[in-house]
């Protein structure tokens, strides 16, 4: 029996990144979980092994820490000169005047 292709989840697009959701409603959320579990078990177990390791392997941890630096960066940038400039430049609409401080 052949499977059903995939439903691609809707995507949104901002500067570098894109995020993939799939909203349903609380009250089919495990329906949904387990729709998309067997969907996933009736994948290439190839791949599916592959994306296991990739997962218990390094790649979290190192996730980790990248957002856990970048959360730091984010808070001591917040304390700036220039990050004050550039949300008083938005609220304004105009151009910012950085001073690198």
């Amino acid at each position: 029996m052949a499977r059903a292709p995939a439903r691609e989840p809707t995507c949104h697009s901002s500067g570098a990144s894109e995020r993939c959701d799939e909203l349903v409603p609380l009250e089919q959320l495990r329906a949904r979980a387990r729709a998309l579990a067997a969907d996933i078990a009736g994948s290439g177990p190839l791949s599916i092994e592959s994306i296991r390791r990739t997962m218990r392997g390094d790649l979290p941890g190192l996730i980790k820490q990248a957002t856990d630096r970048e959360r730091q960066e984010q808070e001591r940038l917040q304390q700036t000169s220039d990050f004050k400039e550039g949300v008083a430049a938005m609220s304004e609409r105009r151009p910012p005047n950085f001073t690198r401080s």
